[in-house]
């Protein structure tokens, strides 16, 4: 199995492998945007409209495969270093000699898991485009609805240069580059839909491995792994052994069973009587203790520490999403979206320092975390 501080650094992993596609498309748009803003007449503007949609769209789709290809294969790296990990784990508390890579069923089941997220990080780039109110926009159609309306506002006088270029630049800066179902219409950001499903492809290997594991070591129960700061739904389960039929009712019943949808929770296999618990009564009570009492900063309460992690992930989205906004900046306004970055970088350190909780690097960094060589 994963400890849920490796959990929590493969999701920021995860989320960040996609960062240079997010990077280049708000950056290429807010460049042609301002360019469009620049055209004097609308005879000019058509043609430079036409020129822009056709050949170089060509060229972005070409650009995004190539940072594509590169997400890919860190994406393998991290989840074959990872399946390795994991097994290793429940192989030394088991007793099992076999290695990782002498394991035949546990490197078939990493091998699939790798070529199943090349398949999803292409499917999921294969339909990126923006978000507009409650439905999705295509890649092609939201550069000509912000390239348009850049050039309207500024050739007729409706508002100054910079200012057009802001507001078409908008809701690329405020929502992010989007993942879009077009057949339902729903989209999330390209950031989550990638953490999701590679969240998903590796909680399915590493459960996979852990169920063989179970099964060929004579284990006859599971225990689900602790850890502070939880949520409420998995707290009272956190911590403890079960047994098979124990397990499959527990996690029959939960909305969010361990190890999907995000949670932070494992479960390895064990030899009931034999195994020995990984915290004690003590140890589990200290966390419930703990993250009941809450913290207050500032003025303000949070009812549990938990409810603080949800607040500094804010923080996160809400330095994104300054990110993208200096991405789109304009030389008026450059120096103070850069401003208004530091600000709320400081404030991130600040909050999470006076609470007691780590930071997004810090996590990342936590022990038994792939280590990714940029490519």
């Amino acid at each position: 199995m994963l400890t849920p501080d490796q959990v929590s650094g493969l999701q920021i992993l995860f989320e960040r492998l996609t960062d240079p596609v997010s990077e280049y498309l708000i950056r290429d748009i807010a460049r042609r945007v301002q360019e469009a803003g620049q055209m004097t007449s609308t005879a000019a503007y058509q043609a430079y409209k036409l020129q822009t949609l056709g050949k170089t769209m060509a060229e972005i789709q070409e650009q995004i495969a190539r940072l594509l290809s590169v997400s890919a294969d860190q994406a393998a790296e991290i989840i074959q270093m990872a399946a390795e990990y994991g097994y290793n784990l429940d192989a030394d508390r088991l007793g099992n000699s076999v290695s990782f890579a002498d394991n035949v069923h546990a490197q078939q089941v990493t091998d699939a898991a790798v070529k199943l997220a090349r398949r999803d990080l292409t499917n999921i780039t294969q339909t990126i485009g923006f978000a507009v109110g409650k439905r999705g926009e295509s890649l092609t159609s939201a550069y000509e609805r912000a390239m348009d309306f850049a050039f309207m506002q500024v050739s007729t006088g409706a508002t100054d240069y910079n200012t057009a270029i802001r507001r078409a630049c908008a809701g690329l800066v405020r929502d992010g580059i989007q993942q879009i179902d077009y057949g339902s219409g729903r989209y999330a950001t390209l950031e989550v839909a990638t953490r999701r499903n590679l969240m998903s492809t590796m909680g399915n290997v590493v459960n996979e491995i852990a169920q063989r594991n179970h099964d060929d070591m004579g284990a006859d129960g599971w225990e689900v792994d602790a850890h502070s700061n939880s949520a409420p739904d998995h707290e009272p389960i956190q911590g403890k052994q079960y047994s098979d039929a124990e397990f499959e009712r527990l996690n029959s019943s939960l909305v969010r069973p361990i190890g999907t949808l995000n949670c932070g929770h494992n479960a390895s296999p064990i030899i009931l009587g034999v195994s020995e618990p990984q915290y004690t009564t003590a140890e589990l009570r200290k966390m419930r203790t703990d993250n009941a009492k809450g913290v207050k900063y500032e003025g303000r309460e949070f009812k549990s520490m938990y409810e603080a992690t949800q607040y500094q992930r804010r923080i996160e989205r809400a330095i994104r999403a300054q990110k993208r906004r200096m991405w789109t900046a304009t030389p008026d306004n450059e120096q103070a979206e850069k401003s208004k970055l530091k600000v709320l970088q400081s404030e991130y350190r600040r909050f999470s320092n006076a609470v007691g909780l780590r930071t997004e690097e810090e996590r990342l960094y936590a022990k038994g975390v792939p280590r990714v060589k940029k490519k």
